[in-house]
């Protein structure tokens, strides 16, 4: 496995780690990952590492992300305001 792939293969582990152990209110699921996760590493990279800042970085260039991306976030963040 060459390097680069490598890093991608880290940075998706830990992209998919971080909800269960980060100490954050955003919690997101198991679609809106997948829906993201080529944006977020797009867009936020600089970002990762904290899913506050992630989320964060996600709202400010959601206009940027894949319309996949766009429509899971507006129905997650639709789900999340009713409760």
């Amino acid at each position: 496995m060459n390097t680069l792939c490598k890093v991608i293969a880290v940075v998706g582990l830990t992209i998919v780690a971080l909800p269960s152990t980060a100490r954050s209110e955003f919690r997101p699921s198991a679609e809106l990952r997948s829906a993201c996760m080529g944006d977020a590493m797009k867009l936020c990279s600089a970002s990762l590492f904290n899913m506050d800042s992630l989320h964060s970085c996600l709202q400010a260039k959601k206009s940027q992300a894949s319309p996949k991306c766009q429509a899971q976030y507006d129905a997650e963040s639709k789900t999340a305001t009713k409760r």
